[in-house]
């Protein structure tokens, strides 16, 4: 009886540091949904900023942030907080999560840096 109490004690710890980890997740999640849509707000009329690499669905599409949203192809424009939680909800583990965390971290640092740099108008 031993062995399987501290097999259950075992597993129940890592059940409670996976919460802990998701609320993590989510966390930092908010936090970067936020800086998204400050990004976007300061993107010019003429500017994109295309979103490689990301995906909200099974099917691979180019996602272009502009300051009205994201916008695709042939497709209405979508609110970035929908195409992020989307973004998010399609990376269905935590280990993918934290991945498209750090996809979404790189593209809003690049974001920031063609804001800063793009000539500003009179």
């Amino acid at each position: 009886m031993d062995a399987d109490d501290d097999c259950i004690q075992r597993v129940s710890q890592l059940l409670a540091k996976m919460t802990v980890l998701e609320g993590d997740i989510a966390d930092e999640f908010e936090i970067l949904k936020e800086k998204y849509l400050k990004a976007s707000s300061s993107i010019s009329d003429t500017q994109t900023y295309l979103l490689a690499g990301i995906q909200a669905n099974p099917t691979s599409k180019s996602y272009l942030l502009t300051n009205k949203g994201i916008e695709v192809l042939g497709e209405e424009p979508m609110s970035l907080t929908v195409f992020l939680d989307n973004v998010l909800r399609y990376a269905n583990w935590p280990k993918k999560k934290i991945e498209i965390l750090m996809e979404l971290a790189i593209h809003l640092q690049k974001i920031f840096q063609m804001i800063n740099e793009s000539p500003r108008s009179p």
